[in-house]
């Protein structure tokens, strides 16, 4: 069993060591109680589960320690008809959570255009999935690999093209399948994403970078879109809707 905080701890130091400058980073455990969630959040949770409504807790709890982060006064975040978080105005993030752990990463829109960030168990990928998660190219690599690394790497595949669509979505909001994006995995926690077709001012083609790799029993994954001359991902072509 994962020591009850040292994993928390472990997934925020990795996490602020990717993150850039400007990037606000916050854990939380939804295992724990939940913590009260603001009259216009309660909403999106009004039907949900135990467990979907302590993750969803844990989650805003975990975005208003970021929002600190940046010397923020603490605001709502609802949630939209299709569950992803609406930001106050002039932020922009991403949450996740793996059911032992939340992530959250958060960032001025006048820095960042977007962020994507995922988390899960450092647990092998059930082979019915992996087809469905990854393209010919990718289980042709991962059929290269010795046979106890496939399944696990295949997670860390899932779990990069889990924080590209999170990155995309509030610029793009829209929807597209595993197979549209083929991930190359680096020795050093890096990854490359390559578009293989067009979505929406995306590019068939078009290339971003992000992070990926196992730490306290999990694994993490992010992605940042620059808003600046030269930060990461700056010239990726996506524009902000509206």
């Amino acid at each position: 069993m994962i020591e009850a905080t040292n994993h928390l701890d472990q997934l925020q130091a990795r996490a602020r060591v990717w993150a850039p400058e400007g990037v606000a980073v916050a854990v939380s455990n939804p295992l724990l109680p939940a913590e009260p969630v603001w009259p216009q959040e309660a909403p999106a949770i009004a039907h949900a589960v135990p467990a979907r409504r302590r993750e969803f807790a844990a989650g805003r709890h975990a975005a208003r320690q970021a929002m600190s982060e940046l010397s923020l006064e603490p605001r709502a975040i609802p949630g939209a008809r299709n569950r992803a978080p609406q930001w106050p105005r002039g932020l922009t993030g991403s949450i996740s959570h793996d059911g032992a752990s939340c992530v959250v990463v958060m960032a001025l829109t006048s820095q960042f255009r977007a962020l994507g960030v995922d988390v899960e168990p450092n647990a092998p990928l059930p082979e019915d999935l992996v087809p469905e998660i990854c393209i010919p190219s990718e289980r042709a690599w991962l059929a290269s690999l010795p046979a106890t690394q496939r399944h696990g790497t295949a997670r860390r595949i899932f779990c990069a093209k889990e924080a590209v669509y999170k990155a995309q979505f509030p610029l793009t909001r829209l929807l597209f399948g595993f197979d549209a994006v083929e991930i190359y995995l680096h020795e050093d926690d890096q990854f490359t994403a390559t578009f293989r077709r067009t979505v929406g001012a995306i590019r068939a083609g078009s290339t971003l970078s992000g992070h990926c790799g196992a730490v306290g029993g999990h694994i993490l994954a992010m992605v940042t879109l620059g808003a600046e001359q030269g930060s990461q991902n700056a010239d990726f072509p996506v524009s902000a809707i509206g």
